[in-house]
This record gives C-alpha cells, structure tokens and sequence, in this order.
C-alpha cells in the first residue's frame, strides 16, 4: 500500500482526533466493551487460546531477532492470580538496540507528517485486532481484572495513543515545508527559496511500569514515533508480555508497509541487571518517557545533565475534601468503588480523605452526619461491593507486586501503633484463581498532626481519613501535600459555591494539580479520558509530563530551516 493510499484512508479518523483535541469534547476511536457485538463472536476465544499459546515459550515474534535464538533468554513474570507465565524474551545487547534504532531513523525521519501518522494509525488498527490476547496478558502480569485490562490496556491506551498522533501531526503541519520567500528591496526585490525540516531529537526511550504495561507506554511511544523519533520499549521485567504483543505487531506492520521494522524495539531486561539507567545515560537516547517512583528524579538529573527531554510521571499523594454533599450515600458509593478498583493501585486513586471532624452536611437528609458514622457507612460500601458475588473480584483484581502486598500489612501496624483502623484488608475470594495474590481495601483514621504518615504515598489498598477544622483547614492540608508531594488526581465535595471557586484556584494555581467536583454515579477522579482529560498536569512533584498537552510532543522535535537565494 503506497503511502498516499495510507494518508487518504486514514485521513477522516486523524481529522477527527485532531477536532477532538481542540474541542476536547467526547471522541473515542475504539469500543471499551469486550462484547461480541463491537468485536465478532469468536474474538474472545481466539483470544485467550493465543494467550496460552504464548506461554511457557520463547517470545519469538520480534523482528529485531531476525529469528535469532543465539540471544540470553530471560523471563520472570508471575501471574498476581497465582501462576508463572514462563514466557521469556531476548535481552538483545544495547549497542545492538541503539544501532538499529539510528538506521531505521533515517528513513522515518524522511516521511511527511500526515504519512508518519498514517503509518501509526495503520499500526494501532492492526494491533486493535490482538485486544483479547492482550488483556489476557494484562490481567495476568498486572493483576487488574479482565475487564479492565480489556478496557485500559485496549480501547483506552489507543485512543491516548492516537490523541498523542494527532497533536504531534497539529504541531508538525501548522507550518508548510516549503515557501519561495519575496521580500521588496530598492527598486527590485529580493527572493529566497527556503525550507523547513521537522528534525527527531534522536534514541527514544519509554521505560514501563508493572501496574499499566500499555497504558502509560503509549502515549510517550506514539508521541516520539510521530515526530520522527525511534523508539526502545523497555518494559518492567515484571509485566513485559502484553507491550511485547504490541510491539511484535508494530514490527509486523511497519515491515509490510516496506518500513524498517527496528523502529519501535523491545530491550527486555531482569531485576537482576535492569537496563534502564544504561539506555538513558546512552549518548544516542535523546528522549525518555518513565511511570513509576523515584527513580523519575534520577532520569530528570540525567536529562538536566546531558540535555536530553524527559518525560516523567512519579508518586504522588491524591487528595479529597469532604465538606457537604447533594447526597453522602452517592458520595460515598463512588469513593468506595474508587478504592476498590484495582485494589488502589492506580496512580489516580485517592488516598488521603479530608473530612470535616463536625460532620458533613448531607442535602438529601438536611442532617450532619457524625464523621463516626461516615467512616461505618464507607467501610459498609466497601464491603457491599468486595462481597458482591457478581463483580467484586473483578473490581478489585490481584495485587501485582509482593511489595504492594506487604505495605498493607505495614498500614496495619501503623493504625496499631499510633490511628485507627477504620476497615481491615482482607483476602478477595478470585473465581477459579485459588491462589490469587489479593487485598480489599484498608481504611485508617489519623489526625491531622500526623503528616508523617499519611503526606507519602502509600501504593495500593491503603488509604486515609484525616479529621479537620473545616473546608479552609482541609484545603490547607491538602495545598501542603501537593506543594510537598504533588498529585495526579484531587477531588472535593461541597455544596457550597464560594468553597469550590476557592478549591478551584487555590488548587490549580497554587497546589499546581487538576481538581474534580462533586463526583457520583458512574464518573470517577481515578479515570481519565484520552482526548479531553489531561492526565497529570506536569506541575507538581508527582511529575513534569501530562497525557496529552502539546509541551508532551513539541520537546521531541526542532524545526531547522534551509534558505537558498533564488
């Protein structure tokens, strides 16, 4: 297919993500549902019988082995749901990586922009069509139920890949390539022909992380891509096979387009002898994308060093105010199904929960309700939806690391010593998964002096309820976790108007994160939406990225002109 027929059949999905990032109104390319209706009626099946079939073998499918086996294998991932995958993959040398990432450079860097995002676009359809094999592989190397990886780790992670495309296309074609330049002189005038070349800044490098092994890659993955650059996907050791499945298919795709296949490369690696600090501090790599803790500090430093573009996305400590309400019951439905998504394991989820020691107003009642019968109340809604036989185990999936795992036990002895346990963690039975790694999720009540406990973040089913003075004590509290933490998601709950204007600026503009409203029914602040969500707000000490602003693509290009007298 010639490049010009990729342009034009594309050229109405780029049209629409483009609008989409302008109007920042609903768009979304792909289903989330896994349903039949969207995907066929044998796609699940397939699905889950190619899932098994990668497991317990070589991972052969990467163009950059050339069907080479002379490589050291390596593999490590378990399932959070109880079994090793025994999948292991090529740990190709860097030199190797680095080398073929420069000579695929040369012919990508060469495309147009509407071509490179027709190309990428080509690869996100024909990778869509693996969705069922990659959930599986999602759900068992991160832990998240199937629903969710089916959602997060498909339809969501490439709509934020394509929202990434088209604002690297916008950036790219908002000036034309080529123009003979006039300019009046004397009694004549002067011309010169001049061009402008978008340039790559060089070596991408997108590390993973174990809990969302797509969803946080894509983005940085296709941003880079789109404007030139190659990209090395380097995995956690942990949660590699379902990225490996999508880069297999966009080594696959790029080689049927008469593309060099190397330009999206996998270095995978082991805990043992991580390659993550070698590739970044590697003269070649020019760009990093990282999702994790605080080693983002550590590949800031090198940025600020050697001058390379660093996207980071690190821990941060969420919080939520809990003033007065429209309806508590609603209120607290929708923060008990925040905690239990996915265990708390989400860099969105809300872990430190300000509330008014007096009591909340609850409008639907007309009564303030003690904070004693708050805390019983979520603690109720919580166990309400862990139990529920039809969705709680999926809601709350596996526990991805044992680290995370141990750190509810730490929570525990912390609300021993020194708080109060307001729910305890628990086992969440996993249908046919007996030995499923799992935990509901603990609640414990501090006061507000305590900051050395609740102002760090505590990954996974752990969260906090920390009594207050009142609104403006709760916002004070949370101002200082943000200036000293940062965060990803705020949220508060207020019926009173000049409290959310105070909470809106204050937050943004000084606490420098986004801040939700008031949120029930079936919106949640741990979710975000590709192509009108910001997702982080790149501000704050939670990290310097957000998913998608146009800083998130323009750092991956310069545009160096050629002029020539006529």
């Amino acid at each position: 297919m010639s490049f010009a027929q990729l342009v034009s059949n594309h050229a109405q999905t780029l049209a629409h993500a483009v609008k989409a990032n302008a109007t920042r109104e609903y768009f979304a390319h792909w289903q989330e549902s896994p349903s039949k209706k969207f995907y066929g009626e044998t796609a699940a099946d397939e699905g889950e019988t190619a899932f098994k079939a990668l497991l317990n073998m070589k991972f052969m499918n990467l163009s950059h082995t050339n069907g080479a086996t002379d490589f050291q294998w390596h593999g490590e991932e378990e399932s959070p749901y109880g079994f090793p995958l025994g999948v292991t993959y090529p740990q190709v040398p860097v030199e190797t990586l680095i080398t073929n990432a420069q000579a695929a450079q040369k012919q990508w860097q060469r495309l147009a922009p509407a071509e490179r995002a027709s190309v990428l676009i080509q690869t996100l359809e024909d990778a869509a069509k693996q969705f069922f094999t990659i959930a599986h592989a999602t759900m068992h190397t991160s832990g998240q139920g199937f629903g969710m990886s089916f959602q997060a780790s498909g339809a969501h992670s490439f709509d934020r890949a394509l929202e990434a495309i088209a604002i690297g296309y916008s950036e790219q074609a908002q000036f034309v390539p080529e123009v003979t330049w006039k300019k009046p002189a004397g009694g004549g005038e002067v011309t010169v022909q001049k061009r402008f070349h978008v340039v790559p800044k060089g070596v991408g490098l997108v590390i993973g992380c174990s809990t969302f092994p797509i969803w946080n890659t894509l983005p940085g993955l296709y941003a880079s891509l789109v404007t030139g650059n190659p990209v090395i996907v380097k995995p956690h050791p942990k949660a590699v096979l379902p990225i490996a499945i999508v880069v297999a298919s966009i080594q696959a795709t790029l080689k049927g387009l008469g593309l060099d296949a190397n330009l999206v490369q996998l270095a995978a690696d082991s805990s043992a002898n991580p390659l993550s600090l070698v590739l970044a501090e590697h003269p070649a790599v020019n760009v990093i994308d990282f999702t994790g803790g605080a080693f983002g500090n550590v590949l800031e430093d090198v940025a600020r060093k050697h001058g390379k573009s660093v996207f980071t996305e690190k821990a941060g400590v969420n919080g939520v105010i809990v003033e007065s309400a429209q309806n508590l019951d609603a209120v607290l439905d929708n923060i008990a199904w925040t905690l239990t998504l996915y265990s708390g394991q989400m860099c969105t989820t809300s872990q430190n929960f300000f509330v008014n020691k007096n009591g909340v107003r609850d409008e639907a009642t007309g009564t303030i309700v003690p904070l004693d019968e708050i805390t019983k109340r979520l603690a109720a809604k919580i166990d309400a939806l862990i139990t529920n036989p039809k969705m709680g185990g999926g809601v709350a999936g596996g526990i991805q690391s044992e680290a995370t795992h141990k750190r509810v036990q730490e929570a525990r002895d912390v609300a021993a010593k020194s708080a109060i346990l307001v729910r305890d963690s628990a086992p969440v039975p996993q249908a046919g998964f007996e030995n499923a790694r799992t935990a509901s999720p603990l609640v414990v009540q501090t006061s507000a002096a305590q900051s050395d406990i609740y102002e760090h973040e505590w990954f996974g089913p752990v969260s906090f309820i920390i009594p207050t003075d009142g609104f403006e004590h709760s916002l004070q509290l949370l101002l200082r976790s943000l200036k000293a933490k940062g965060a990803l998601t705020t949220l508060v709950y207020t019926t009173n108007a000049a409290e959310r204007d105070a909470a809106e600026e204050a937050i943004i503009f000084e606490g420098k994160a986004p801040v939700a409203f008031n949120y029930v029914g079936g919106v949640y602040v741990n979710q975000s939406s590709a192509f009108s969500d910001f997702h982080g707000a790149g501000a704050n000490p939670a990290g310097n990225a957000s998913f998608a602003d146009a800083s998130f693509v323009t750092s991956r290009f310069n545009v160096i002109g050629a002029r020539e007298v006529a």
